[in-house]
């Protein structure tokens, strides 16, 4: 290969990385961590909190994160219908490993256990279920109740 060619090719390689590196990137955090406000011990969310706008269009999302000072690990809130939410701690009931959400459900990255989007065990190591949290709903606002 003489030099010209070298340094082309080099040059294309560093391009292509930058935009994969880029693309990796944008693709890199799917999870939303909703606003949310807190009083005495109630977290109060939005419900518009689960639409996102993507090109002039309304999309629905099936679950936000909630963080809260008041709490070691997120909260993920998923919803369920029209008015009824789930609200479960992401924190592995095997060894208190965060979990990752997987769209449905949940799952814990250090020993595999998996959880249903109310919190119930649906594969082990784990035996015992999350903690959840009592929800409500008027109008407007999802209410946590810690």
């Amino acid at each position: 290969m003489n030099r010209k060619d070298f340094i082309k090719s080099c040059s294309m390689a560093c391009l292509g990385s930058l935009g994969m590196s880029a693309f990796l990137q944008s693709c890199a955090s799917t999870n939303y961590y909703a606003k949310n406000s807190m009083t005495e011990r109630i977290i109060k969310i939005n419900k518009n909190e689960f639409i996102e706008h993507e090109k002039n269009k309304a999309v629905f999302r099936k679950y936000i994160l909630i963080k809260n000072d008041a709490l070691q690990f997120p909260i993920c809130l998923f919803k369920l219908g029209d008015h009824e939410y789930s609200a479960v701690l992401m924190e592995c009931s095997h060894r208190s490993c965060e979990l990752h959400n997987q769209g449905n459900f949940l799952q814990c990255p250090c020993h595999g256990s998996e959880f249903s989007n109310k919190g119930i065990v649906q594969n082990p190591p784990a035996e015992q279920n999350l903690k959840t949290f009592q929800t409500s709903t008027d109008h407007e606002t999802i209410y946590i109740y810690l």
